[in-house]
């Protein structure tokens, strides 16, 4: 099987097309596909990744929003094609019951598009997602460290992630000036506090970095700015903390004793 490439990759659009074999085979070894799997895949592009995984799975719909790659998809079998922006579909109305979703997120905005698919996450059993390697870092980041924040807290909220292995930038054409990264999210089963809710509050805590988490907080309609130092040591918090200090969990109990949860 040859990759084949369009002559003028769209550099608005991020394109940079995965041509390794070895390492397509070893994504799918990765995705671990099964006979009854439903997947979505995410900018398809030309197909290389979508050819060899839509004979081992039930469905495979290809969502692609540049109109000139269609016809590279049009022609695999098996592959229903979406010619739409992944970020104007609603996964609920692609396949009835859950899917996997797949993809390599272009850079620019693969923060939206993953923070648009945890909000739909009851029609969606997990995702095999590839960033580049600097996203990737701050998505698995651990509290109190540089690259931990605010997509960090969302995704550790929702999600348990796994990260897969490293892609360097020689597997790509054109080229992209760093690696990327595989990761897996399977959602938890359960979460005590809705995902708008939870957003609003984590973004206000991150607002202003380098100020204390109790100065940020004063700022957040329904805080009362009297009970912020007593809930912290209720909650064992320092009243010195910052945000990027509290994992996922402490985000959560924050909410809870502040009654905020919807």
């Amino acid at each position: 099987m040859k990759v084949e490439l369009p002559a003028h990759p769209k550099r608005k659009l991020g394109q940079n097309f995965l041509v390794d074999l070895n390492v397509i085979r070893k994504i799918i070894a990765f995705i671990d596909p099964a006979p009854t799997d439903v997947i979505v895949e995410i900018g398809s592009g030309t197909g290389a990744l979508t050819a060899l995984l839509a004979p081992r799975v039930s469905r495979l719909i290809a969502v692609e929003f540049d109109p000139d790659l269609i016809p590279y998809l049009a022609c695999i079998e098996r592959v229903e094609v979406v010619e739409k922006d992944i970020r104007k579909v609603r996964i609920v109305d692609l396949a009835a019951g859950k899917v996997r979703i797949i993809g390599n997120l272009p850079y620019y905005i693969s923060t939206p598009i993953l923070t648009d698919l945890i909000t739909q996450r009851q029609s969606i059993s997990n995702m095999i997602l590839m960033f580049q390697e600097e996203v990737a870092d701050r998505i698995t980041a651990l509290p109190s460290t540089p690259e931990y924040g605010y997509l960090s807290v969302i995704s550790q909220y929702f999600c348990r992630i796994a990260r897969g292995f490293r892609i360097t930038r020689n597997c790509f054409r054109p080229r992209p000036e760093i690696e990327s990264r595989i990761l897996r999210f399977d959602f938890h089963e359960t979460t005590r506090v809705d995902e708008a809710e939870f957003a609003k509050f984590v973004s206000a805590a991150f607002s202003q970095r380098r100020k204390k988490l109790r100065n940020n907080l004063a700022r957040i309609p329904g805080v009362d700015p009297e009970q912020i130092v007593p809930i912290l040591a209720e909650l064992g918090i320092a009243e010195n903390t910052r945000a990027e200090d509290l994992s996922a969990a402490q985000f959560e109990q924050l909410i809870l004793r502040f009654n905020l949860k919807s």
